[in-house]
């Protein structure tokens, strides 16, 4: 147990240690949790295809990632995510900006809700946050950076039918852009709307495969699709 508890608190250090604060649109994962003190490992990626903020402008952009949990309690999901994203910002003053890959990374948890074993019913809550730092842009001797900063919390429930398992729930999330000229000038940019729908489905292979697809609606429309292993 302590072992496991070590490899998690190190995951976890390096992650706030390379990106503390910053954030992307986060999946709710699904109502699939990871045994006691057993990880899930798999695939995934995530697209955020658009995404208003308050001056009028938006923000989209595509991420990829290696995604981990694991099972601390039978009630606790510590969920973990490493890899690459851009950011693309449509402006409707000025020119549009594409920041080309960077890395990614991510952290969160899960809490096991109400169940009915019964009937296959499950529900969790769940907090994500996804960090994206695109590489910055140098525009006529001008340094431009931007991250997307994004905290969610998500309440879901699933209905099994045999392979296949359907979800669905609500997220509150804020989103802002925060941009930086030449190391300097910051500045932050809020999103339009902060009240979302998630919509979802689990397909297992066998016990221990699985497929994912899952779409956000509402405050903005993003779909991810990945693939998982229980170990």
């Amino acid at each position: 147990m302590l072992r496991y508890l070590f490899i998690i608190w190190n995951l976890f250090i390096g992650i706030l240690i390379f990106n503390p604060v910053d954030a992307f649109s986060a999946p709710a994962y699904g109502t699939h949790m990871p045994k006691l003190h057993r990880w899930t490992f798999g695939f995934e990626g995530s697209f955020l295809l658009d995404r208003d903020m308050e001056d009028g402008s938006s923000t989209r952009g595509n991420r990829y990632f290696y995604i981990g949990s694991f099972g601390l309690f039978d009630w606790l999901s510590l969920d973990g995510k490493i890899g690459v994203g851009n950011v693309q910002w449509h402006r409707t003053d000025a020119a549009d900006f594409e920041y080309n890959t960077g890395f990614s990374g991510a952290y969160g948890f899960r809490v096991r809700g109400f169940e009915n074993r019964d009937l296959d019913i499950k529900s969790l809550f769940g907090f994500q946050h996804i960090s994206v730092h695109p590489d910055a842009r140098n525009i006529d001797g001008t340094k431009n950076e931007i991250i997307v900063d994004d905290w969610q919390f998500s309440f879901i429930i699933s209905k099994g039918f045999e392979r296949f398992v359907p979800y669905g729930g609500v997220r509150v999330s804020t989103l802002d852009l925060i941009r930086r000229t030449n190391e300097a000038d910051r500045k932050r940019l809020k999103a339009d709307e902060n009240f979302g729908l998630t919509f979802g489905l689990d397909y297992y292979f066998n016990e221990r495969l699985k497929a994912n697809i899952e779409g956000a609606f509402v405050d903005g429309e993003e779909i991810a699709v990945g693939i998982t292993y229980d170990f």
